[in-house]
């Protein structure tokens, strides 16, 4: 596990998971209690609620009040579920995702990708191309990425790059994304698409644009990730203001 690039709540997470797959738990067991786990990774409630959050998508518990949290399957099922409600948690969901890159190479915006990507037409741009993948799996997406050429000292990283792109251009430029922009899609695989992906063509596929944005509006990276059907799932919580609850759920966010 990488202390320094995963979150607290990712390493718990891969404890966990590590002890039900080695048969510290088995499936139809409780795990310890909330507080239990606080006390024996020394992280905070919030910390163990996120990593058995994150252990609860992916199909191995599930949590009744009054009962606890019960052993569900020993190994994770091969969809990936991406839980969002905030930039932090769409930057984080990359942490154990590789980079394997295909090609990349210098473009000039034409006026249709000048109005896709929101940046001045013939602006020049480093294009890249590469699958995500997870250790053992097929890949999980084929991703395009964009990105203003004075970010192209960044390209040589790419290759094997564990975690967010986004996150690597924060810390080798210092800059902040501030703000991403999203829109979901589906399309079927187009034959090239497909072989890459270890998929069939025509096979229907999710299609996720997502533009990540500086605090003055700036384009830092334009991504388009192509996830074959079964294999990505997209969930998004959120909560009415007023509701019951609101308020604490907006001092968590906060914390985090």
């Amino acid at each position: 596990m990488d202390g320094a690039r995963s979150p607290r709540y990712a390493l718990v997470a891969r404890e966990l998971l590590g002890q039900i797959a080695a048969g510290r738990y088995h499936r139809g067991t409780l795990l310890p209690s909330e507080l239990a786990l606080c006390e024996r990774f020394g992280v905070s409630r919030i910390t163990v609620r996120a990593a058995l959050k994150e252990l609860e998508t992916r199909g191995l518990i599930s949590r009744r009040p009054g009962i606890g949290t019960r052993v569900e399957a020993t190994a994770p099922t091969e969809r990936f579920v991406h839980v969002a409600d905030s930039v932090h948690a769409i930057l984080q969901y990359q942490d154990d995702l590789t980079f394997r890159l295909i090609e990349t190479r210098e473009v000039k915006a034409d006026l249709a990708l000048a109005a896709r990507l929101g940046v001045p037409p013939g602006q020049a741009l480093v294009y890249a191309e590469g699958l995500r993948v997870r250790k053992g799996e097929s890949p999980l997406c084929l991703a395009q990425l964009h990105l203003p050429i004075v970010y192209a000292s960044v390209v040589p990283k790419l290759a094997g790059h564990r975690g967010s792109i986004a996150l690597l251009l924060e810390r080798d430029f210092g800059e902040r994304v501030a703000e991403i922009r999203q829109i979901i899609d589906a399309e079927n695989l187009r034959g090239h698409e497909a072989r890459l992906l270890d998929a069939s063509p025509r096979e229907a596929a999710l299609l996720v644009r997502r533009w990540h944005l500086g605090a003055d509006g700036r384009l830092l990276l334009a991504a388009t990730s192509l996830f074959p059907k079964g294999r990505y799932a997209y969930a998004l919580r959120m909560r009415r203001e007023g509701a019951p609850g609101a308020g604490a759920a907006r001092k968590q966010k906060g914390r985090t």
